[in-house]
């Protein structure tokens, strides 16, 4: 789930995100803008994968890693809090 930290906007189809806490700003492509607006409400990572996977032209298994990678490096900047759930 989006952390509480952050405030977002949509322009074009593209997301810039800003971690109030740090005081730094993040932008998203279209791909990245839909998992973002999908992670506004709990969401499960395979619930993600699907989402994606029925929106856009990827494989799952592309998808996957994709989601994964994208995942990991919100988590790390503090952009998503992630339930081990």
């Amino acid at each position: 789930m989006a952390a509480e930290n952050c405030l977002s906007t949509t322009i074009d189809g593209e997301t810039v995100v800003l971690h109030t806490d740090a005081g730094k700003y993040y932008g998203f492509n279209e791909v990245g803008t839909f998992v973002w607006e999908s992670l506004q409400e709990p969401h499960t990572v395979e619930e993600v994968y699907e989402a994606v996977t029925d929106e856009y032209d990827v494989g799952y298994d592309r998808c996957r890693e994709d989601v994964d990678e994208l995942l990991a490096e919100l988590a790390d900047k503090d952009l998503v809090t992630v339930d081990a759930e």
